[in-house]
């Protein structure tokens, strides 16, 4: 593992120069390796509310012309679209729920208002109803994946596993999803 730490200065004005601008650590940047793809990864220190200085960091880690898959946050907030802005795609990953729909119909409005091309994943299928989908069919929003309600995925990934290796049967699954997004 890389690490290197990430600084936020701040900043005052003082005539007199009484006051002076002084970095103060918000986090780490962590680069790990699996095969040929780097993992890039920001950890915040404990009690640091400064996210989007160190998604920055992160961002600013990954080799320029090589792709990249950012996973942001939840929800609509700014470490979210810090991690998204500039993006050359947005995959939204929901759940058939009422609570996944609306954080969906917000997230869809933040990616469109940033001008950025989007779909949607709808993860745990077969958990809920059909709002997602009649959402999306309305918005003329592309649905490229859905993962089924299978409590063996949530086993695998709370071990660590890759689904694909795990579960040779979502193996497919997985690859039309890689498929499409390069077509995207």
């Amino acid at each position: 593992m890389v690490g290197g730490a990430v600084a936020q200065q701040g900043a005052l004005a003082c005539p007199r120069k009484a006051i002076r601008e002084v970095e103060n650590r918000i986090g780490v940047v962590e680069t790990r390796q699996s095969g040929n793809i780097a993992l890039i990864g920001g950890r915040l220190d404990v009690g640091v509310a400064l996210a989007p200085p160190l998604i920055s960091a992160v961002k600013a880690r990954a080799k320029a012309g090589m792709p990249a898959i950012l996973d942001a946050p939840p929800g609509t907030s700014c470490p979210a679209i810090a991690t998204i802005r500039g993006a050359d795609f947005v995959l939204l990953v929901t759940e058939p729920t009422p609570f996944g729909l609306h954080d969906l119909a917000l997230a869809v409005e933040t990616v469109r208002e940033l001008k950025l091309p989007f779909a949607v994943a709808i993860n745990r299928m077969g958990a809920g109803d059909d709002r997602v989908h009649k959402f999306c069919e309305r918005e003329g929003i592309a649905i490229l994946l859905e993962i089924p309600d299978d409590r063996r995925i949530a086993e695998t990934y709370s071990r660590g596993q890759l689904i694909v290796d795990a579960l040779p049967e979502y193996r497919a699954l997985f690859g039309n999803l890689a498929r499409n997004l390069a077509l995207a």
